[in-house]
């Protein structure tokens, strides 16, 4: 925010998307042969068949749905990578991630959340810089809608203070610190990688789902290491050994691989964690504070790319 107490938006240095989709094009040239071809049929019908109003209700129905097919509601994205902080706190709100699946004009409204006055626009490759003056927790709230009304949100919690978010194991709040062993005899501590943007997965090699989520762990990692990026594989193994074996065979060597006894149901950091389903992602931002909480299937490289 400047001295007018505005908040300042500069563009992102990258070409914006043509508008024009070409499979949307051909899907709906498709739609409209065949909605000649069944009104062709019914037209036939009505002067055949005396239930004729039954197959006129179908195609009127039909004719909805393909409308709502090629009207699909837009995406709204809001992301930064710091929402947390000491006052006066200024964060970079980014929507460059938004769209619209049918390439359809779309138009935003920001809400800080804290009683100043919400902006819009129609330009989403940006970065809306708002500095937030007074200590408390806020709601950003970002609405993104189309020509046809339909609408999209996503929100952001920015917590202004000296300690930061309340330990806590939802998104915008802190990660619970822990320290546990590697699997090669070292001991770490969570909170040593504040700066990094950390990546918590629970895993074992007893579990067929996690073994085939490596790929997709180890991917993230080659993308985004160099930036920031650090994973730390929790094993829920009922052996250490079960663990190393796994990730030696199939050559993930990257990560921070940590395991401590108690198995699946009494592993010290999944009862941290209170995880009962594997596999399970936590990312922290640079400050520690959980970005997103899932599958890691779900867990999508663009939420990533905001952080780093």
């Amino acid at each position: 925010m400047n001295g007018s107490g505005k908040s300042d938006i500069g563009p992102i240095n990258e070409e914006s998307e043509c508008p024009v989709v070409i499979a949307r094009a051909s899907f709906s040239a498709g739609m409209l042969i065949i909605s000649y071809a069944v009104m062709k049929a019914v037209v036939r019908r009505l002067f055949r068949n005396r239930h004729s109003w039954v197959f006129l209700l179908c195609l009127i129905l039909g004719v909805g749905l393909a409308g709502c097919l090629l009207n699909r509601p837009p995406i709204a994205v809001l992301n930064a990578p710091v929402i947390s902080g000491s006052a006066p706190l200024e964060i970079p709100f980014d929507l460059s991630y938004c769209g619209d699946p049918d390439g359809d004009k779309i138009v935003y409204v920001l809400d800080f959340g804290d009683e100043s006055e919400p902006i819009n626009g129609e330009a989403f490759n940006i970065i809306v810089h708002h500095t937030y003056h007074a200590g408390g927790a806020f709601t950003a709230t970002l609405t993104v809608a189309d020509a046809q009304g339909n609408e999209a949100n996503d929100q952001l919690s920015i917590t202004v203070s000296d300690a930061g978010p309340p330990v806590g194991l939802d998104v915008g709040e802190t990660a619970p610190d822990f320290t546990a062993h590697t699997t090669d005899g070292q001991e770490i501590t969570l909170s040593e990688y504040r700066g990094f943007v950390v990546l918590i997965d629970f895993w074992g090699a007893w579990c067929p789902p996690c073994r085939s989520r490596m790929p997709h762990l180890q991917d993230l990692y080659d993308q985004y290491a160099s930036q920031g990026l650090v994973v730390l594989l929790v094993s829920t193994d009922r052996e250490k050994q079960d663990a190393i074996d796994f990730l030696s065979q199939n050559g993930y060597t990257d990560f921070v691989s940590l395991w401590e006894p108690g198995y699946k149901s009494q592993n010290p950091i999944a009862a941290l964690y209170e995880v009962d389903r594997f596999p399970h992602t936590f990312l922290l931002d640079r400050q520690g504070v959980i970005r997103y909480v899932g599958h890691p299937d779900y867990l999508a490289p663009e939420i990533i790319e905001g952080l780093l």
